[in-house]
């Protein structure tokens, strides 16, 4: 067994202790090992790549990776992001077109930076501060029928924003 296999079954075993509910598979792929935590919500699986070459970790909620060092510090933290999304702490936030064709980038977002009612000056902020879009990107995306998705793990919470006349509705 390869250091890389030992790493992705311990890491599979903490991750059992923080999603109870989820199963939890090992899935070797041609460069990495996956270490793939399904999603029991019917959302979208969290993959967890790891090898021996990195020396990190590798961690896609569903588009943009986030990457954690390979040491007890950066484990820590992947383990805690990967909690406090499942705790629904942390979201996720995309856009998706008028025409339903989804960005190529996601962002993730602590719950408290979201606008408590739905505000373009605080969405545009939240969107120009996380790097999802700019301004001037995002009030075209809006009135061109586009919307942003919010992206809980628990995804009967999950919603989105979109403009409706002058105003961002929630839905």
């Amino acid at each position: 067994m390869t250091n890389t296999e030992i790493q992705a079954k311990e890491l599979a075993n903490e991750l059992a202790a923080i999603c109870k509910n989820a199963k939890i598979e090992i899935k070797p792929t041609d460069d990495d090992i996956c270490v793939l935590v399904h999603n029991p919500n019917g959302g979208h699986a969290i993959e967890i790549f790891t090898n021996d070459f990195d020396k990190e970790f590798k961690v896609v909620y569903r588009k943009t990776p986030r990457f954690f060092p390979d040491d007890p510090k950066g484990n820590a933290e992947l383990l805690k992001a990967v909690g406090d999304y499942i705790s629904g702490k942390i979201i996720y936030l995309d856009i998706t077109s008028s025409s339903n064709q989804d960005y190529p980038r996601d962002r993730l977002v602590n719950i408290d930076e979201l606008p408590a009612e739905p505000d373009f000056e605080q969405l545009a902020r939240l969107c120009i501060d996380k790097n999802l879009l700019s301004e001037s990107e995002l009030r075209f995306e809006l009135q061109a029928g586009s919307t942003i998705g919010v992206h809980f793990w628990d995804t009967s919470k999950n919603f989105s924003y979109k403009m409706q006349g002058s105003k961002i509705v929630k839905f």
